[in-house]
């Protein structure tokens, strides 16, 4: 009887310390939640004629697409193809896609054969002899 007793009150002690646990562990989540950060490119470097791309904000305080022209950036025309070089205007490295106008969050653009959707603050990484054209609308290349 008294063994039961002991048995109980240590699952009972064991099931006190499996809460508080639990409860810590929320209180910590919810303590480390923060405001998001405002989404940026990043700086521009050239590196062996290789480009990397500048840091400006690219959305403002409520989330809404930011636009902004900074002088490295690089404006593609629609249907207009480019080809890649170190010698070209675009030259090989990271690069953040912008939209040119405000209301569009999504467009399409044709990097070598393929089209595909992209969101504007979203990286690609270009390669000597790509060829790329926006194919929807205009864009910035930071």
């Amino acid at each position: 009887m008294v063994l039961q007793i002991v048995q109980y009150a240590l699952l009972g002690i064991f099931a006190l310390v499996v809460v508080l646990a639990i409860v810590a562990t929320i209180r910590g989540a919810i303590k480390r939640k923060k405001e998001p950060k405002p989404v940026k490119a990043n700086p521009v470097e050239i590196k062996g004629d290789v480009r990397y791309t500048p840091n400006d904000d690219i959305k403002d305080e409520n989330g809404e697409n930011k636009i902004s022209y900074v002088k490295e950036d690089i404006i593609l025309q629609p249907r207009k193809m480019v080809i890649v070089g170190k010698k070209s205007q675009i030259k090989p490295g990271k690069y953040t896609v912008l939209s040119a106008y405000e209301n569009e969050a999504e467009f399409n653009i044709r990097i070598g054969n393929f089209v595909k959707s992209y969101q504007h603050g979203q990286e690609i990484v270009l390669a000597e002899g790509d060829e790329i054209c926006p194919t929807s609308t205009t864009i910035i290349l930071r």
